[in-house]
């Protein structure tokens, strides 16, 4: 049997959130309701939802924040960005952030279906992306991505997360939709395709996850050595 799928939800309006938490509910999530962006944060670090829905207004903070904060600590989660009128400015930051956007309704329609279809798609390609365990990469393992040098954080056979140094790339640039990874060290390189980008607030820099997965074979066989040799 497949577990009821958790869902945290964010809104500064406690009205708004119970809205939001039963339209939810009655298409079968379980859902962690929160009224504040630290409320939130404290949900992430106890438990791992399989969307999460943050209103654009939360006070001192925003929706997007929460979004660039779950885009590092939650990479593979699906998230919605609701607010309660349409605004285009705010529809492109949240793409820039790999975050849907949805303007609320009474009824919640739009996003309770957005939700759904959200959850069948990651369900769909979980397997297929997380083949494997994610592995940190040894300490200062230095990459060339597009034109800038990168640390690799961490490597698995379908993906890897890197840190992209502040000095090489201007913090407002963001990576292309796919581009190369060049190793130096192991003579070999990748064809990636960035599936999220955040910017790194201790450097200026970017954060970017990637599936390596469309490489091909002789790349993905270097690649799958190169894991495997991580412990």
């Amino acid at each position: 049997m497949i577990a009821s799928p958790v869902a945290i939800v964010v809104d500064a309006d406690l009205t708004e959130l119970r809205r939001t938490e039963q339209s939810l509910e009655q298409v079968g999530f379980v859902v962690m309701g929160a009224g504040s962006f630290a409320q939130a944060k404290a949900l992430l670090v106890s438990i791992t939802p399989e969307v999460v829905i943050a209103d654009i207004k939360l006070e001192a903070f925003n929706g997007l924040h929460l979004a660039a904060l779950c885009a590092v600590w939650r990479p593979a989660t699906p998230f919605i960005a609701t607010h309660n009128v349409y605004d285009p400015v705010l529809e492109e930051d949240a793409r820039r952030l790999n975050a849907s956007y949805v303007v609320k309704t009474p009824g919640r329609e739009d996003l309770t279906r957005k939700a759904v279809q959200l959850l069948q798609s990651s369900r769909q390609g979980h397997e297929a992306v997380r083949r494997s365990h994610r592995k940190l990469a040894p300490t200062s393992t230095v990459v060339q991505v597009d034109t800038s040098a990168a640390e690799v954080i961490d490597v698995s056979y379908g993906g890897v997360r890197l840190k992209l140094q502040s000095a090489s790339r201007p913090s407002d640039e963001r990576l292309p939709e796919s581009f190369d990874i060049v190793f130096p060290d192991q003579a070999f390189s990748l064809r990636a395709a960035r599936i999220w980008a955040a910017h790194d607030s201790q450097t200026g820099g970017w954060l970017c996850g990637a599936d390596v997965s469309q490489s091909d074979s002789q790349q993905l066989q270097r690649w799958r050595e190169f894991v495997d040799s991580v412990v």
